[in-house]
């Protein structure tokens, strides 16, 4: 049998995969940080920085086959993760998925399977989302972003179960 004379190192394609993520996150952050450009950018980058968020906290629960959740408040959405029974809420320490607030004259609509819910009533220890280590998202959910001085200036994302996302401009 033919051996090399040397150890042949190199990296996994999950390991790789990861940092083509993660710089790609990284990049849509620094994207999204240039530049104000209005009420309709400001709504745009929100909505491409929740889909980012959310993409990449799918991709780490499936890494570290631990679900994680997502809160949204009136004002923002928070992360945690499931252990020992109970969610733990991320802090400001993790830079990724810290508490995020959103910027002054945004709202947001949730909608989890197609019926919106009541921001701040639910559970304190219940995220309205979950992304399980599978892959999947549960419940089916659409955010709905809006700027308070026009109604109709809206960006909608929509997620599906299989963890399938998308971003159009309500017109």
């Amino acid at each position: 049998m033919f051996r090399l004379p040397y150890k042949v190192n190199g990296f996994t394609l999950i390991e790789i995969m990861v940092v083509i993520v993660i710089i790609g996150v990284i990049l849509s952050f620094a994207t999204l940080s240039i530049g104000d450009g209005g009420q309709a950018r400001q709504l745009k980058q929100e909505t491409q920085r929740l889909a980012s968020l959310l993409k990449l906290a799918s991709q780490e629960a499936i890494m570290q086959a631990k679900e994680m959740g997502i809160f949204f408040e009136t004002d923002g959405y928070r992360f945690c993760v499931w252990q020992e029974q109970k969610c733990q809420i991320l802090t400001a320490r993790d830079d990724i998925f810290r508490p995020r607030t959103l910027p002054l004259g945004i709202q947001t609509e949730i909608r989890l399977e197609s019926e919106p819910i009541t921001l701040n009533d639910a559970k304190k220890n219940t995220p309205q989302l979950l992304l399980l280590s599978s892959g999947e998202v549960i419940p089916p959910f659409e955010v709905i972003f809006t700027a308070e001085s026009d109604e109709t200036l809206r960006y909608r994302l929509t997620g599906t179960a299989m963890g399938e996302m998308s971003i159009q401009k309500d017109e």
